[in-house]
């Protein structure tokens, strides 16, 4: 739509264009204001101002020919359109996995949807409690806990990526406890995968492997030694 009309518009900038250069390589004078040509009788300075006039007017009209702002681009036609086209998108992410709001906002502004008509959506969907901040965290701490193992300050980190306000993350990740358990788990895994290396080298990869993991290094290091102590 919006791609044709501009075409249209380039268009007659075009053949205006063409007109004005044909008039000019035709001899009229006084077309331009810094024609040198000879100064005009009473008569032809009257003419001359005409042309000058249709030339004021041409040049105007090449103005609003580059101007590719439609007045129709904002009616409310266009924005009920954005909204269903967001919201289509919207309940297939949905449909997929939970997502923060957001989150959700957030990916459909990278779409290039509308953001008021993204922004009346998400205040729908929140409405509807089809998105819910504070379930969505205590959630995902949940799975995020048991299946990749992660400690409380790498959950609270994912949390904040997810644009979630500061108190619900908080809140989420209250209760979260057991760290050195957790952290015995993950340190226990890695070290039967590196056993046969030297002991140095387990070492190091079993630190590394708890602090990408978020635990703090007091506990990376105690539980560490214990692991390899007792393997």
């Amino acid at each position: 739509m919006r791609s044709g009309a501009a075409s249209s518009k380039l268009e007659t900038l075009r053949e205006a264009i063409s007109e004005i250069d044909q008039r000019h390589a035709e001899g009229e004078n006084g077309f331009f204001a810094d024609d040198t040509s000879d100064a005009p009788t009473a008569a032809t300075g009257a003419a001359s101002g005409s042309v000058q006039t249709s030339a004021s007017e041409e040049i105007s009209s090449f103005a609003n020919a580059l101007s590719f702002d439609d007045d129709d681009g904002d009616g409310p036609e266009d924005f009920d359109a954005a909204y269903k086209k967001a919201k289509k998108t919207a309940m297939n992410m949905l449909a997929m996995r939970d997502h923060a709001s957001g989150e959700l906002r957030d990916k459909l502004l990278k779409r290039d949807f509308l953001p008021a008509a993204v922004d009346e959506l998400i205040a729908k969907l929140q409405k509807s409690r089809l998105l819910n901040d504070e379930e969505f965290a205590h959630r995902y701490v949940r799975a995020h806990r048991e299946r990749r193992k992660l400690s409380r300050s790498a959950l609270k980190r994912e949390l904040n990526k997810k644009g979630l306000p500061a108190e619900i993350v908080s809140d989420a990740v209250e209760d979260v406890d057991g760290e050195d358990d957790l952290a015995r788990q993950v340190a226990e895994k890695k070290a039967a995968s590196t056993r046969g290396l030297d002991h140095d080298v387990r070492e190091r990869r079993i630190l590394g492997m708890l602090a990408r993991r978020g635990f703090a290094s007091s506990v990376c290091l105690k539980v560490t030694r214990e692991v390899l102590a007792e393997d």
